[in-house]
């Protein structure tokens, strides 16, 4: 990839591994108020993740349009 991605790419990958990891802790948690905890921190990650993974999709069809003409 390159430079210009990097950044989004990093970033979407972070997202992911702390939803993975929330992941792990909603599995184990007894429940209260560090499942809410989890949970809001998952919702976070989740929706950052979902911009980001626009994002770079939007760059990726731009660049292929680009790269037709």
């Amino acid at each position: 990839m390159t430079g210009q991605h990097s950044d989004p790419v990093r970033r979407l990958m972070r997202d992911l591994r702390i939803l993975a990891g929330c992941d792990a802790l909603l599995t184990a948690l007894p429940g209260g108020q560090s499942v809410d905890d989890a949970l809001v921190l998952a919702a976070r990650h989740a929706e950052s993740a979902a911009t980001t993974a626009r994002q770079i999709l939007t760059e990726r069809q731009e660049q292929r349009q680009g790269g037709g003409r």
